[in-house]
C-alpha cells in the first residue's frame, strides 16, 4: 500500500511538472510572436509615415498659394476646435478614394489596412494616424505654427478581432514647414 501511494505521488508530480513546463513554453511561444508582431507593426508605422512625409505640408503649397516665407502661415489649413484639420478622409494611396496630397489630409483618415507580406503568407494592420500643429517646445498648439506632428498608430488585424498587441505600437514626428 504505502508503494502505490508514492508511485500514485511520483505521477502526480511528474504530471504536474509536465503541463508547468508545456504552459511555460506556451508562453515563451506568445511572447516571442508578440515581438516579431510588433515588430511588423513598427515597420508598417515607417513604412506610413515615409508615405505622409512625402506629401506637401499643407493645401497651399498644393495650390501654389505659398511663397516660402513666414506669411505663408497665413495661408496655412486650420479648423477651429478639437480637430484642426478635415477628418475622414479615404486616401487613395491606401486604396481609398480621397487624394490626400498634403500632410494634415491624414489627420483621422478612415482606418486603413494595410498588409505585411512575408513570402507566400500576409499579416494585416490597422493604421490610424492624427495630425496636430505643434509649437517649438512640441506642445499642443491652438494656432498654426510651422511644425506639424504626425502621430501613426498601428494594430494588428485579425478576423476573429483578437489582437496580439497588448497596445498599439505608435510611432511619432515632427515635419516643419521650410521658408
Amino acid at each position: 500500500m504505502p508503494q502505490t501511494m508514492l508511485a500514485f505521488l511520483a505521477m502526480m508530480v511528474v504530471g504536474t511538472h509536465a503541463l508547468n513546463t508545456q504552459r511555460y513554453e506556451m508562453l515563451v511561444q506568445q511572447r516571442d510572436v508578440r515581438r516579431e508582431i510588433e515588430e511588423m507593426a513598427g515597420s508598417v508605422a515607417l513604412e506610413t509615415m515615409e508615405i505622409i512625409r512625402v506629401r506637401a505640408w499643407d493645401q497651399s503649397v498644393v495650390d501654389g498659394t505659398a511663397v516660402g516665407d513666414a506669411s505663408d502661415l497665413n495661408l496655412m489649413e486650420m479648423l477651429d476646435g478639437q480637430d484642426q484639420f478635415t477628418v475622414g478622409h479615404d486616401c487613395t494611396i491606401f486604396g481609398g478614394t480621397d487624394t490626400c496630397d498634403d500632410i494634415d489630409d491624414f489627420h483621422k483618415m478612415d482606418t486603413a489596412l494595410r498588409p505585411f507580406v512575408m513570402g507566400l503568407d500576409t499579416l494585416w494592420f490597422n493604421v490610424d494616424v492624427t495630425v496636430r500643429y505643434v509649437d517649438f517646445n512640441l506642445n499642443p498648439s491652438s494656432v498654426v505654427t510651422p511644425n506639424k506632428e504626425v502621430t501613426v498608430s498601428v494594430e494588428d488585424f485579425w478576423q476573429n478581432g483578437d489582437s496580439y498587441l497588448q497596445s498599439p505600437v505608435q510611432m511619432s514626428r515632427v515635419f516643419s514647414y521650410e521658408y
